[in-house]
């Protein structure tokens, strides 16, 4: 693991996709006086070996995991219910994703949520239905001054450009689409996405952050 901000760490870049073996995938650990969040799930390696324990020793030593916030279903894997059962924590995930969450990693999510809102006092969630139809994003002002926003598998970097892929059939790109519209009316300045063939975190100007989505809408085309 490696400290990106005094409040943010990433986890041991991981490789989960055959077909795609230089995509990178990670976690990012949020650090809180009121209980630490995890994005996304640790310990999803596929290609050679899984850093998973040595990252959730690291982890332990920073106070633990309160939340796991997920942005999709597709970070559930079994992975999950260590998390569960090594810290105690909580998984977050939208309403519309628990019951594949449950399913594919044996974990039953405690918090779910349909609307955009607070939770857990200060991270805001998203719901951006596109890559999957129970998508969502996070939204966190950090105290040190900069703005994390957690986007899964909703828009990605990818080789110096912006990407997005609606995965689900019941999903449609003009409701993909929109949710990348809501985006463009937020002001990150850090993107920390779940995968991408490059870095998944990425340090933005607002005026390039218009322009990502663009790039990522076009892609949809």
């Amino acid at each position: 693991m490696r400290e990106l901000y005094p409040d943010l760490w990433q986890t041991t870049p991981e490789h989960p996709m055959t077909a795609f073996p230089h995509s990178t995938s990670n976690a990012y650990l949020l650090l809180r006086d009121t209980g630490n969040v995890l994005f996304y799930c640790t310990g999803r390696e596929a290609i050679g070996e899984s850093h998973e324990e040595a990252d959730l020793d690291r982890i332990a030593d920073l106070g633990g995991i309160a939340e796991v916030f997920l942005g999709h279903w597709h970070e559930a894997t079994p992975s999950l219910k260590r998390i569960k059962e090594r810290f105690g924590a909580r998984i977050v995930v939208h309403a519309r994703d628990a019951a594949p969450v449950e399913k594919h990693s044996g974990v039953a999510p405690e918090c779910t949520f349909w609307d955009r809102q607070m939770l857990v006092g200060d991270v805001e969630a998203i719901p951006t239905p596109g890559h999957t139809v129970g998508s969502a994003c996070y939204l966190y002002r950090s105290p040190h001054g900069r703005t994390y926003l957690f986007t899964g598998d909703t828009i990605w970097p990818a080789r110096g450009r912006w990407t997005s892929a609606t995965f689900e059939d019941d999903t449609k790109q003009s409701t993909h689409r929109a949710s990348l519209d809501l985006l463009a009316t937020l002001r990150p300045d850090v993107v920390l996405s779940a995968i991408s063939p490059e870095s998944t975190w990425v340090e933005i100007a607002p005026d390039e952050w218009g322009a990502a989505i663009e790039a990522a809408k076009a892609r949809l085309a």
